[in-house]
């Protein structure tokens, strides 16, 4: 769509006005829509985004639901492309590593608490399947942390190699590892169990402390250590 000079100028005066309010009061001061057309600047770097902030909100809901939705859901709305439809899925990742940044300079591991509260904070509201693994140092403070797979996760076919590539590059003294049951429950599969004890015996052969596997479903956390549910979701 082509706009003219004074379409531009009215675009360019509304962006400012939105970027001059979240600076000055904070972007809680807006509006669902405003807040929804403020992101979708950094996506569309021009034009009127109001419309297309309606038409996300009138489909999804709210602006959660639109920042998790897939991109093939996404590019059903009219003005949103793949490029698009890519950038907007990949804002959560960018909060959850601005989140992973700011607490691994200082967070410190030194109770089983502290790991569930960590795992249950990462993994609790990811739609899809991920799996981590967690160094620590010799005072349990974070250290590295590195997704191992997602998706469909097939543990068993997490290799040696991945392992001991993040023990070589980290120096981690102990290590945990966590992954998620989205839309289902904090309740180990056999292939979960097998995985969790090849992981063990693996860090043990490489003189690295196994400290947990920790499950994080819709209705709780499951300790791998202490074999059983640690935390009710309700």
């Amino acid at each position: 769509m082509k706009y003219n000079d004074d379409e531009k100028n009215i675009h360019a005066g509304h962006r400012g006005r939105l970027l001059d309010t979240v600076c000055n009061a904070g972007i809680e001061t807006l509006s669902s829509v405003q807040a929804m057309e403020f992101i979708l600047t950094y996506i569309f770097p021009r034009g009127d985004v109001n419309p297309l902030a309606h038409r996300l909100l009138d489909k999804f809901g709210n602006i959660a639901s639109v920042l998790d939705a897939e991109e093939s859901e996404l590019m059903t709305v009219r003005g949103i492309g793949e490029r698009a439809a890519k950038l907007i899925r990949q804002l959560t990742e960018i909060f959850f590593l601005y989140q992973t940044c700011k607490r691994t300079k200082r967070e410190n591991l030194s109770g089983y608490d502290a790991i569930f509260d960590y795992s249950e904070q990462l993994l609790r509201f990811k739609n899809n399947e991920e799996l981590f693994i967690v160094g620590l140092d010799c005072s349990k403070n974070i250290i590295a942390k590195r997704k191992l797979a997602s998706g469909s996760i097939n543990m068993v076919g997490i290799t040696p190699l991945q392992i001991s590539n993040f023990l070589a590059s980290t120096h981690a003294a102990m290590v945990f590892v966590t992954h998620n049951h989205p839309g289902g429950a904090a309740v180990p599969s056999d292939q979960d169990k097998t995985a969790t004890e090849y992981l063990s015996n693996l860090c043990q052969t490489l003189g690295v402390q196994f400290i947990d596997h920790v499950l994080v479903g819709d209705d709780g956390v499951y300790s791998f250590s202490y074999k059983s549910k640690v935390r009710e979701f309700f």
